[in-house]
């Protein structure tokens, strides 16, 4: 009886796109009608490669004298002939193969588990992200407060929040078959939520330590946080190459953080000057308060510097 073996296509993700049963003492891959396994790929053969165990009783696959050749998972180079083993990923044209025989062992099947309510969670972060909004919005209204001042900015941040998630999903439909919209839904409102308390916090802490920098480069944290809800998105998508995508974010980081700080000291002679624009309680002034001799010192130090720059030569 002939030996059975299956033949897999991948994605380029390395899922499971559809499976052939082969059964023969040698199974021949290509576009032509002839062939066990027919690609419907432009970039492969009519009869682009033979599979069939050597006389050493290993399986093989060897090129058939095709043009883009026979290619093995992570190398580049051209191969004629591959040992293939029950994990080997090999690419013919742009398809992905995987060939497994009839006693590969497989995991066992899942138990159902109550599926997870991200709902709850969701209106839970949702509140806690337009309630942390229409505060901040509540102590910067110095004014007689009207609705369109909180309608306007609450709505504008919704629509980012839509756009933002809907835009995360299309790429997950694209790539996975899956939008995940609710998964990336959660994702951004977390995502927002910290920068809310991080833009907060800064404040707090340039007010109550007299940190200016706190301030001053405050952007390196957001973009920092952005740079973290975008991986986390991506880790939703491919969890297999977080490593990589890593590694692309951190470069983008980099190049945000870089372009920015040029664009604010192009704007200023010194990013010293720009310090905290929101006065807070006294209460929250945690460093030590100037005296009043130190205070006049320094005003009068002032002084003399301003009398001297205005008497120079312009």
């Amino acid at each position: 009886m002939d030996e059975v073996i299956w033949v897999e296509v991948l994605s380029r993700h390395r899922h499971v796109v559809s499976r052939h049963r082969c059964a023969g003492p040698e199974i021949r891959i290509g576009r032509a009608y002839d062939n066990d396994v027919i690609l419907d790929d432009p970039y492969v053969a009519p009869e682009h490669v033979r599979i069939a165990r050597g006389g050493d009783g290993v399986l093989a696959a060897v090129d058939l004298g095709s043009a883009n050749g026979l290619h093995a998972d992570h190398g580049g180079s051209r191969a004629t002939r591959l040992a293939l083993g029950d994990d080997t990923v090999f690419r013919v044209g742009n398809t992905w193969l995987r060939v497994r025989t009839a006693d590969h062992p497989v995991a066992a099947e899942r138990v159902f588990a109550a599926q997870q309510r991200l709902w709850p969670l969701i209106l839970g972060a949702a509140s806690g992200v337009f309630a942390v909004a229409a505060s901040v919005l509540w102590i910067g209204t110095y004014s007689e407060p009207r609705a369109a001042d909180y309608i306007v900015p609450l709505l504008g941040l919704a629509v980012a929040i839509a756009v933002w998630t809907s835009a995360w999903a299309a790429v997950s439909r694209l790539f996975i078959g899956q939008a995940r919209f609710e998964q990336h839904l959660l994702i951004t409102l977390a995502g927002v939520l910290g920068l809310e308390a991080w833009y907060e916090l800064s404040d707090l802490g340039a007010f109550g330590f007299s940190w200016n920098a706190l301030v001053v480069y405050r952007f390196v944290g957001l973009w920092a946080l952005v740079a973290l809800v975008a991986l986390v998105h991506l880790r939703q998508i491919n969890p297999a190459r977080v490593p990589l995508e890593a590694a692309v974010v951190a470069a983008l980081l980099a190049i945000a953080v870089t372009v920015q700080t040029a664009t604010e000291f192009d704007g200023r002679s010194s990013l010293d000057q720009f310090y905290v624009r929101r006065l807070l309680p006294p209460a929250l002034r945690l460093t030590r308060v100037e005296d009043e001799a130190s205070f006049f010192a320094a005003v009068t130090k002032l002084q003399d510097q301003l009398d001297r720059d205005r008497a120079a030569e312009p």
